[in-house]
């Protein structure tokens, strides 16, 4: 019985792993069908859609990093429950992958705790607030505070002999505070 149930074990993981040689790789999705499927949108319908659940305006930046872009998506992510809301943005080019500008905005009330170890570096913003350069793996991020919402700004650090983590300092002093 043992060993009729161990064959039968290994003909499945066989089945299961065995690729059939008719089968073909399918081609590559538009990059707006792939992350429409993660619930993006256009940056308009998104910052709406935000603004309405949380009963606030939002400031985008004027600035953007000095990079080209092919896409700007975004989506309003629920992150565990309707407390935990955040809007994202996604400033991409579908031809140059390194080319990748994030952009994560939170009400200040459920604002992201960041462990001391995890801060590079402090900075002081004009608006007399303080930003802070935070520890992520393959992205420079820079995370601020206006008076009502949490700001992340991420940059792929692929990217780092064409643009500077000052510029995430130069891109927030362009946000107005609300």
């Amino acid at each position: 019985m043992k060993k009729c149930l161990m064959s039968l074990v290994f003909i499945t993981c066989m089945l299961g792993v065995h690729t059939p040689v008719h089968a073909q790789v399918d081609q590559s999705k538009p990059l707006e069908e792939f992350y429409a499927e993660y619930g993006y949108k256009s940056l308009e319908e998104a910052v709406k859609e935000f603004e309405q659940q949380m009963k606030m305006k939002i400031s985008l930046p004027k600035k953007l990093p000095s990079l080209s872009f092919t896409h700007v998506l975004a989506r309003v992510n629920r992150l565990g429950g309707n407390e935990n809301v955040e809007l994202n943005v996604e400033y991409l080019n579908e031809h140059v992958p390194e080319n990748h500008f994030k952009m994560d905005i939170r009400p200040a009330e459920n604002k992201l705790f960041i462990h001391e170890k995890r801060i590079i570096e402090q900075v002081r913003l004009k608006t007399g607030g303080k930003g802070i350069f935070v520890k992520v793996p393959g992205f420079h991020v820079f995370i601020f505070e206006t008076e009502h919402c949490q700001y992340r700004l991420s940059m792929d650090q692929r990217v780092s002999d064409h643009f500077y983590p000052d510029e995430l300092v130069e891109i927030a002093k362009t946000i107005d505070s609300e």
